[in-house]
């Protein structure tokens, strides 16, 4: 039998130029949304950790592993540090039982972020499942300095430190909330009016809050431009 004569045929220079036309026309309609895309995820990827540090040093004092635990937050002008650190009810107790304790004669101080030993277990100082510290580099959050809040079962020693707490004695608010954005180098906080909730350039749209109760409860809002308003994350 004869062999049949394959006649193969190659892209002629037109093709090629049609074909690059045409690469270069999709990748520019593309590119933006992919672009943006890639920022929304950033800001949403960080505020998920944020959230999922504060979850799960919280269900730890619902465990019974620690009586008493903090979410400090450490940010500048390259990075967001945040991490958990917790008490154990052996060393709770007896700081409630001595009258002389700063725990009891100066209630402004329970949520310590000054000194090393004051909290049991810290990631900075031993390796623990319960407790841990993340690294956020290409986020910020609305306010510079270190920040911290303190949760315990029902409520009870809810407390703050640095910028979350407001007011002075028996009037004491502490924050519930915080704003992650991604970084930029016009400023380096989140620009939002922290009292309304509204940020400064209300077309952005990787723009995230974390929400927590003095219960535990951590939700995330995202801003939407399209409604000029806060829309909880499921």
């Amino acid at each position: 039998m004869r062999a049949l004569e394959k006649n193969i045929k190659g892209f002629n220079l037109l093709e090629v130029l049609i074909v690059i036309v045409i690469i270069g026309f999709v990748s520019a309609v593309a590119y933006p949304n992919l672009s943006s895309w890639s920022k929304e995820r950033k800001a949403r990827g960080a505020a998920i950790k944020i959230k999922s540090l504060m979850e799960k040093i919280n269900a730890q004092v619902q465990r019974g592993n620690y009586a008493f635990v903090q979410v400090f937050f450490i940010a500048d002008a390259t990075n967001v540090q945040v991490k958990s650190r917790g008490m154990k009810i052996s060393t709770l107790n007896s700081k409630i039982n001595n009258s002389g304790d700063e725990w009891n004669t100066t209630a402004a101080s329970r949520c310590n972020i000054t000194s090393d030993t004051y909290w049991d277990d810290d990631p900075e100082i031993v390796d623990k499942l319960e407790i841990q510290i993340i690294e956020l580099d290409e986020i910020m959050v609305n306010f510079e300095g270190e920040s911290a809040v303190c949760f315990s079962k029902n409520a009870r020693w809810f407390s703050g430190a640095g910028t979350f707490v407001t007011g002075t004695g028996d009037d004491i608010a502490i924050d519930e909330r915080i704003f992650v954005c991604l970084r930029s180098s016009d400023t380096s906080t989140c620009r939002v009016d922290e009292s309304s909730g509204i940020p400064a350039d209300t077309s952005d749209k990787n723009l995230f809050s974390i929400d927590w109760t003095r219960f535990g409860d951590v939700t995330i809002d995202k801003w939407s431009p399209a409604r000029a308003d806060w829309v909880l994350l499921q």
